[in-house]
């Protein structure tokens, strides 16, 4: 099958389905606004010469691109064509007046984007009715998506390799990375972008709590670089908690599992509801670790509320800090937990499973083309 996706060739998730469908034998082509490298596809770059972490008024001209992305499918005739982003790419892919695709929402584009004006709803609306058929990668985000169009979706979770995640990536502090640790530290932490939407700040004064009311000895990690991250080191030291922190900058997945599987407890505090899928929860959870989660649909639905992960109220340092400190204190909740947590995921967040049910898809849509 050859198969054709519309997105940024920088996205790490979308690298993940052009890997796992290229390892199946297919031919996998990639459309991007983005320069990036994919050795498993074959990238065309439209270069629009836009900054997409600039200005929304020059992403219009994303919207220009119809024609060249109708040349460039067109050369390529591909049986399959799956638009990831219901705006920038969705827009433009419908505006090409290509037919027949499948479009992915991924989280903003439904949560944020709608809400801008009456013309970004009218957009949405217009990017959702264009589409054969619709992906989300989780029932929350589709209900959202859901109030701008009557189509049903395909449900398609992120899948996490869990050869990869896994607990034996623990290595109780041998690593080099992990050698500032000791035996008796209590590591909490995340792996998440350095921006206000993850709930960063409220980690790092939930922690200060912790240790001006306890003495239990927590050390703080967080991996992730953002436009915030200068204001939250800045936070860290106000907080008295800078000697207590690190911070890691971009790690690999790799570095990622071991993040995961080291910590006693992971912490995942987002904010908003664009959070459409907890993909970091469930990583953790493979890595039998248990997590703190905020109430955001998104991360509930990742996880198993009170059975896998501790819920708290988003914001709420106090919730936070008092959940750490109950994991704290109950070691045998944790591994239950944690436990419960991987188990969990092998039954409904497995990589391979959940890429069969999208190729499956794919061929009962190739048939009725």
């Amino acid at each position: 099958m050859k198969i054709c996706f519309v997105g940024p060739a920088s996205s790490v998730h979308l690298v993940k389905w052009c890997n796992w469908f290229a390892g199946r034998g297919h031919t996998v082509h990639v459309i991007s606004f983005t320069k990036g490298e994919i050795p498993t596809a074959d990238v065309h770059l439209i270069d629009t010469g836009v900054d997409p972490q600039g200005r929304a008024l020059a992403k219009l001209k994303y919207m220009l691109t119809g024609k060249q992305m109708k040349r460039l499918i067109q050369e390529i005739r591909p049986d399959i064509i799956n638009v990831h982003f219901a705006t920038s790419y969705g827009i433009a892919m419908a505006l090409s007046g290509i037919e027949g695709y499948i479009l992915s929402v991924w989280g903003s584009d439904v949560y944020d984007f709608p809400k801008k004006s009456p013309l970004h709803k009218a957009l949405l609306r217009f990017s959702l009715r264009k589409a054969a058929y619709l992906f989300s990668t989780s029932r929350a985000m589709a209900d959202e998506a859901g109030r701008y169009t009557d189509k049903k979706f395909e449900i398609t979770p992120f899948g996490v390799d869990m050869k990869l995640f896994h607990p034996d990536k623990r290595t109780g502090g041998e690593a080099e990375r992990l050698s500032v640790l000791k035996k008796e530290d209590f590591v909490v932490g995340t792996v998440k972008a350095l921006s206000d939407k993850y709930g960063i700040s409220y980690l790092l004064k939930a922690v200060a709590e912790v240790r001006k009311h306890t003495v239990i000895p927590i050390k703080l990690r967080i991996a992730g670089k953002g436009v915030q991250e200068e204001e939250y080191r800045q936070l860290a030291k106000t907080l008295g908690i800078d000697d207590i922190t690190t911070w890691l900058g971009f790690i690999s997945q790799d570095e990622a599992a071991e993040e995961w599987a080291n910590m006693d407890v992971a912490i995942i505090p987002s904010t908003l509801d664009s959070e459409s899928f907890g993909v970091s929860a469930v990583e953790a959870q493979a890595c039998g670790t248990a997590v703190i989660i905020s109430d955001v649909p998104g991360l509930m639905e990742a996880t198993i509320p009170g059975k896998t992960a501790v819920v708290v109220k988003r914001k709420d340092v106090q919730g936070m800090a008092g959940a750490i400190i109950a994991l704290y204190n109950n070691v045998e909740k944790r591994r239950a937990m944690g436990k419960s947590g991987r188990q969990f995921v092998r039954e409904r967040f497995e990589l391979n499973d959940c890429f069969l049910s999208i190729e499956q898809f794919y061929n009962r849509f190739k048939e009725k083309a």
